[in-house]
């Protein structure tokens, strides 16, 4: 049986190798270092992930221009999405909740 694919995105190369070695034995990680190339693998390859880990603080595209980019197309209703960042403001967590997103938890 294949394995689920997930998208992780992060700006922290830190992030992304601990995200995809706590989850690679049970899925196929792939791996963007902003918001923009998530975009752009997303637009062509969208139908093939399960599950979105998005940072929201990046240069380029943060987290929620990546999350609003996914809403306006209605990607998201193929994939999961779960917010992970150090910032966990109240404004932020709603911010994200109000985009469809699920919290993550705190990585940096």
């Amino acid at each position: 049986m294949d394995k689920q694919k997930i998208l992780i995105v992060d700006d922290s190369e830190i992030n992304r190798a601990l995200l995809a070695d706590i989850l690679e034995d049970q899925y196929e990680v792939v791996e963007a270092d902003n918001g923009a190339a998530a975009v752009a693998l997303l637009s062509q390859h969208r139908m093939d992930f399960s599950l979105l880990l998005l940072d929201i603080m990046m240069p380029e595209m943060d987290g929620f221009e990546v999350l609003s980019y996914i809403n306006r197309y209605h990607w998201n209703d193929t994939f999961a999405v779960i917010m992970i960042s150090a910032d966990d403001s109240p404004a932020n967590i709603r911010r994200a909740y109000d985009l469809g997103a699920l919290p993550g938890r705190n990585l940096k």
